[in-house]
């Protein structure tokens, strides 16, 4: 069935863009600086917290935290880990700002470098030698799918809190939902990742980042529609 978008809510959305774009005309196109509804600031804030929240649950409930946490916690292989996924988790949230507010650009080369870069460098300085398909004959599968079912709530929090907004590209505001749902359950799955392999990482996590924020992409193109 087609989707129908009553008169009212046409009306407000329009208004809304209206006088976001008059307020930010001439403003810098940063999501820090930029007007935002108070009802947006506080969605999204609590989509963030609600999905890091259950993201860390459910990959404790499902896969439980690595046995040997406690011993690796603090070696570099292990950060990298962390501040690979919280740089482009970062940078996502910077994006999905920016995709709920009309006027904002949305440019996921700047916003994501900073965390590309330090898998990259990572990937090529690794001395661990780690393999890139895991220490266990099911570690990609296991992989992907938990990164996966650890993002789905987070994106389905993330793209509600953005219909506070108003977004005016729906699917690539969709797909900036994804990657961010995707960085927090990376996130949350890197405490119970056994394999710490920078190539591992960059390829698998990435990848499911990426399936998320395709999901994302297609979700987005309705929920965000107006």
């Amino acid at each position: 069935m087609k989707k129908t978008h009553s008169p009212d809510t046409r009306n407000v959305k329009t208004e809304a863009l209206i006088s976001a774009l008059a307020l930010q005309a001439g403003e810098p196109a940063d999501c820090s600086t930029a007007y935002q509804p108070v009802s947006l600031r506080y969605a999204l804030s609590a989509a963030l917290a609600l999905s890091a929240i259950i993201a860390f649950l459910v990959v404790f409930i499902v896969i439980g935290p690595r046995p040997d946490l406690g011993d690796v916690a603090l070696t570099w292989v292990f950060q990298f880990k962390l501040a690979s996924m919280m740089l482009l988790g970062i940078g996502a949230a910077t994006l999905v700002c920016n995709a709920s507010i009309p006027g904002l650009d949305i440019n996921p080369k700047s916003a994501l470098a900073p965390g590309a870069i330090v898998i990259a460098a990572a990937v090529l300085i690794d001395p661990s030698g780690f393999p890139i398909t895991g220490a266990r004959a099911l570690s990609v599968s296991i992989c992907v799918a938990s990164i996966i079912l650890a993002s789905l709530p987070g994106l389905a929090l993330i793209i509600l809190a953005m219909r506070s907004g108003t977004a005016t590209r729906p699917g690539p505001a969709g797909a900036m939902a994804g990657i961010l749902a995707g960085t927090i359950g990376a996130f949350a799955y890197a405490f119970a990742c056994v394999n710490d392999g920078a190539a591992f990482v960059a390829l698998w996590y990435l990848l499911a980042i990426s399936i998320v924020a395709a999901m994302g992409t297609v979700v987005g193109r309705k929920a965000l529609a107006w």
